[in-house]
């Protein structure tokens, strides 16, 4: 008799644990979500995160830090590397202006601002709400900038001229810097399993791949939705995971926990 394999079978266990596991280091690599080596050393978070749970802003290098002459912090990495909100809040900026080619600011819940500049492309508009490690841009060039990255500012309100030093107030959230994407967002962590699974833009098998992972990768799902249904190693899913980090969704088929429908996360 053949026995047909359901996620959470013993059978399924076992042939996901097959898989080799000495490729997830290569993996996490590959999917960029490792942070590259910092110009300067990491605030270390405080025991109790402050104002809201933070998220980390994006991957990459810290090649200039806040100083008298520089009201922000500088994170490079590649073009169209994902930037996310740090926090939840309302976007009250999303547009063109001069030095940063193109910016955000958002309003956070306990009435401070954070600003993103230099991005090549914005995903969200002016009133947005947005919560905490949503995407909202794509890292570029743009104004005056000798390189892509992103331009990270706090402001303690709307009516501030000055910028507090970033580092610190990402670290008062729980977020030291350099810091991977989704590190420091609420939720639960999972890994995915498998070579070659698609991150596809929304829960779609038409929509648009955004990524592909190479092996099993730890990632963090922000909230779930259902989708297309996605069959694999003999059972059947419609449910989809969305990555904040990775900017796309995941058949939860390729996460590697027997629930079908992921416990403890919400829908998105």
């Amino acid at each position: 008799m053949t026995h047909i394999a359901h996620k959470g079978d013993p059978v399924m266990r076992t042939l996901k644990r097959t898989k080799s596991i000495g490729l997830l280091v290569a993996a996490v690599a590959a999917a960029g979500l490792v942070p590259l080596s910092a110009g300067q050393a990491a605030a270390a978070p405080p025991a109790k995160a402050a104002g809201y749970a933070g998220s980390c802003p994006a991957a990459g290098t810290v090649t200039q830090g806040w100083h008298s002459g520089h009201d922000g912090v500088d994170i490079a990495n590649g073009r169209g590397t994902p930037i996310h909100s740090a926090g939840p809040g309302t976007v009250i900026v999303s547009g063109t202006a001069s030095g940063y080619g193109q910016w955000i600011r958002i309003k956070h819940d306990d009435g401070t601002v954070t600003e993103y500049g230099h991005m090549y492309e914005r995903l969200v508009s002016v009133n947005q709400r947005v919560s905490s490690g949503q995407l909202i841009a794509r890292m570029g060039s743009e104004g005056q900038s000798t390189g892509p990255h992103l331009h990270f500012e706090a402001h303690s309100s709307t009516a501030s001229t000055r910028g507090m030093n970033p580092v610190t107030y990402l670290a008062e959230r729980g977020v030291s810097l350099p810091c991977t994407p989704g590190s420091g967002t609420p939720g639960t962590n999972f890994t995915t399993w498998g070579t070659s699974v698609r991150v596809r833009s929304e829960p779609r098998l038409s929509a648009a791949v955004v990524r592909t992972l190479t092996g099993p990768t730890p990632v963090h799902v922000q909230c779930q939705k259902r989708g297309d249904s996605v069959t694999a190693e003999g059972y059947t899913n419609d449910a989809w995971s969305y990555i904040p980090a990775l900017g796309g969704y995941v058949s939860n088929i390729y996460i590697d926990h027997p629930a079908a429908w992921l416990p403890g996360v919400a829908t998105c």
